[in-house]
């Protein structure tokens, strides 16, 4: 699934006292003198032989009287079950093959509603569903924010009590807010959607944060068959200008920061006449002054606008399968901005393929929803619960632990029973865990050690360990609230080490998704159940997948990637390899007044380029090989993945993912690609007491000896990764200022900026470029 926004995570310990996080080795640690540790190492581990068997012995037989031995019958039923079915294409009889998932092969057709039967065809009728079968059940939750406080030094977000409202009132102030859009001058959608220039004020913008009001705001558009235009908070008022002109945007829904930006730009949008503003995350005592309305814009709060609603008036105006929900913007990785027309056929098909499969407990589960609305992702997965009857319990993502909330982290408070996350999240997530082991003693760093190493042999075999789930699993759950059982990674390819770490650590499967804004995030979903890594899982209900040869375009072997393909390129069983092509429910209409950009990448036959390179694996499931745009081409004429390379190297404990992680750079004059990389504080000076380099950070990061070990860990986790030599590095430079989305360096989606990376650091990349050139 598509990357979620501007997250920035708050797991890490405190960086002045985070120790080196490679505790877990399988080879003697280096030192002053390697001889004298290796021998150590090697005498000491001997000693620790029994005790191995002993814990070992004991978990054995407390999970042999406790039962825990059954999943292994539950795993291997799941490894029968978990396959896509090839189907002959309809493409002209052309014999191409492509794939679905077995439910919508066994239905010959695709996925169109969770509840089919009921009549339910849009996002409305499925969520007035919600509203009134579950109306007395908690919809949504937020903590009550009580400002900005100072606790041993260190900033963090203070909160109180949780205030909860029910499906029957989220209902409520749906239909009030729709109707008070109707007496605000706005008007239904369209019952059929194109691409060309909306001419009518029927769209609604949000520039908002995550939180209660950004749904209801949603849910009320729906109820009067308008359009929700989304617009990423953290990006600039150009491009808020740019849709709200673009979308002849009558009502724009903000935050009370906001507004006074607005108003200073309100000349620049003549459509603009309403600006409703949330108190989202503002503090009781915040002194920002909200500016009057002026020259004909009216500006009120968002519950006073709810509370305008005049629903006798204005009842309900239901859209239509076919009408547009939302005008999506991308994050704008290249480029303007697109904006993605997407239809309540798309988000419901997408809801039954993707929701469904997950298994979430109608009216049971816990969600926490702290990714940007504004991204495909958390949209889908918000829309979905609501549907499903879970309660949806908002968070700001600095705030999911104590390291930035007081008195309590998001996750302790709510206790989610799923969580999606980034790939970036889960990594920071895995290094703060091993930080916080690394600090402790000597015998509970062997503890701690001991059991990943069993519990990760257990679930790889479907049983669990209930020795080592007392003793140590137990407090590790609370880093996520204790009570988690889906995590869903989405946003580019998950890590290995990273995927396999987080199962152990917090005993929930943690699988991956694939898909694009374009396939309204729904494309292929990993079975909760598959412990495999690097997988994508397989179609979705919604949709059917096949391949598209790219001959111009080869692997490290210099093969290229054809549907013909029996054997990848590291001798694995296939069905075929190239570029991913997409059809069915979940392909959304194209850009939003760019019918050439959406006819180059929409085929008239219903397939959609998704611009990524993958393989069907022996069951049927999709693995990504990377995006095409991101293979680079060498002097020598070979390929070398960029993305899958910034991946790998980002395991390195030097790399801090924090600051934005790694940027690797590769092009056709260059005879071996280098990178930039922002330089983790903590773990250099940590190394640097332990290797007899004295000096501040300053100092510290020109040694040439941390040097020489940077480049040999980056090139080490490369190794480790399987990336061919042509991907190895001959040179990195070290950076300390982060890369963020406020100064260009990362996408709102959290994605990185290479060429403004390389325009900000012009001089930095000019040096370390020309290690990448052999004279």
């Amino acid at each position: 699934m598509s990357s979620p926004a501007d997250v920035k995570v708050d797991i890490p310990a405190d960086p002045k006292k985070e120790p080196l996080l490679d505790d877990d080795s399988d080879s003697p640690p280096s030192g002053p003198n390697p001889i004298v540790v290796g021998l150590k190492w090697i005498v000491s581990t001997a000693l620790l032989l029994p005790v191995y068997a002993l814990l070992f012995g004991l978990d054995f037989v407390l999970m042999i009287i406790t039962f825990k031995w059954v999943g292994i019958f539950v795993q291997m039923g799941a490894r029968m079950t978990m396959r896509s079915v090839p189907v002959p294409s309809t493409l002209g009889g052309t014999g191409e093959m492509s794939h679905r998932c077995s439910k919508a092969a066994a239905a010959n057709g695709f996925s169109v509603s969770p509840f089919p039967s009921e009549g339910i065809d849009t996002i409305y009728n499925m969520s007035k569903r919600a509203f009134e079968m579950h109306a007395a059940k908690d919809c949504m939750g937020t903590r009550t924010y009580q400002g900005p406080v100072t606790i041993e030094g260190k900033p963090k977000k203070q909160f109180g009590e949780t205030v909860y409202r029910t499906y029957g009132e989220v209902g409520a102030m749906a239909n009030k807010f729709g109707a008070a859009l109707r007496e605000s001058g706005l008007v239904p959608a369209s019952e059929t959607t194109d691409l060309k220039q909306l001419s009518t004020p029927c769209s609604v913008a949000i520039f908002e944060n995550t939180s209660a009001e950004w749904m209801i705001s949603a849910q009320g558009c729906f109820t009067q068959s308008m359009i929700v235009t989304t617009i990423y908070a953290t990006l600039g008022m150009d491009a808020v200008i740019d849709a709200v002109k673009d979308c002849k945007i009558r009502a724009i829904v903000c935050n009370k920061i906001n507004v006074g930006k607005l108003m200073a730009k309100i000349k620049d949008m003549p459509t603009l006449k309403y600006i409703i503003y949330t108190n989202d995350m503002v503090a009781p005592d915040d002194k920002t002054v909200v500016p009057a309305g002026a020259g004909g814009v009216s500006v009120v709060t968002f519950e006073d606008f709810v509370n305008g609603g005049d629903v006798a008036k204005y009842p309900p105006t239901p859209p239509k399968a076919e009408t547009c929900a939302v005008i999506m913007y991308t994050s704008g990785s290249t480029g303007k901005p697109k904006g993605v027309v997407v239809t309540h056929k798309n988000l419901l098909s997408t809801c039954s393929g993707a929701i469904d499969a997950l298994g979430v407990r109608v009216g049971n589960d816990t969600y926490l929803g702290y990714l940007p609305l504004a991204h495909i992702l958390e949209l889908i997965a918000e829309i979905g619960m609501i549907g499903f009857g879970c309660t949806i319990c908002y968070a700001d993502p600095k705030t999911l632990t104590t390291t930035g909330a007081h008195p309590i982290g998001a996750l302790e408070q709510y206790s989610p029973t799923i969580m999606a996350g980034v790939p970036k999240i889960w990594d920071v997530i895995k290094k703060g865990v091993q930080a916080k082991v690394a600090a402790g003693s000597p015998v509970a760093q062997f503890l701690v050690n001991t059991a990943i190493a069993a519990r990760s042999f257990a679930i790889s075999w479907g049983y669990d360990t209930p020795l080592f789930n007392a003793l140590v699993f137990k407090k590790f759950a609370k880093v996520v609230g204790g009570r988690l059982r889906l995590a869903l990674s989405g946003g580019g390819p998950l890590n290995t080490e990273v995927q396999l770490f987080v199962r152990t650590a917090f005993g929930c499967p943690l699988f991956q998704g694939y898909g694009l804004t374009e396939t309204c995030a729904g494309l292929s979903l990993q079975d909760p159940l598959d412990l495999r890594c690097g997988i994508a899982g397989v179609p979705i209900a919604a949709c059917e997948v096949k391949l598209e040869s790219c001959p111009d375009i080869q692997d490290k072997k210099k093969n290229a990637y054809l549907i013909t393909d029996t054997k990848d390129v590291n001798g694995n069983k296939i069905f075929g390899r190239g570029e991913v092509m997409v059809r069915g429910n979940n392909i959304t209409k194209g850009y939003y007044m760019m019918e050439d950009k959406t006819k180059e990448v929409y085929e008239e036959d219903g397939f959609f380029h998704t611009g990524d390179i993958g393989q069907f694996m022996a069951d049927g499931s999709i693995r990504i090989v990377d995006r095409k745009k991101n293979l680079v081409k060498l002097k020598g004429g070979e390929y070398i993945a960029i993305e899958n390379m910034e991946m790998s190297y980002g395991n390195s404990s030097f790399v801090d993912a924090i600051g934005g992680g790694i940027c690797c750079y590769g092009d056709p004059e260059m005879d071996r690609p280098v990178a930039l990389m922002q330089l983790n504080e903590p773990i250099s000076m940590k190394w640097a007491a332990a290797n007899g380099v004295s000096g501040n950070f300053a100092t510290v990061m020109r040694s040439k000896a941390l040097y020489n070990a940077i480049l040999a860990d980056l090139n080490n986790e490369g190794k480790k990764a399987g990336l061919s030599n042509l991907e190895k590095l001959k040179g990195v430079t070290f950076l300390t200022d982060p890369w963020t989305p406020e100064n260009g360096c990362l996408t709102a989606a959290n994605k990185l900026q290479r060429r403004v990376v390389i325009e900000v650091h012009e001089k930095e990349f000019e040096a370390v470029r020309k290690l990448g050139i052999f004279n």
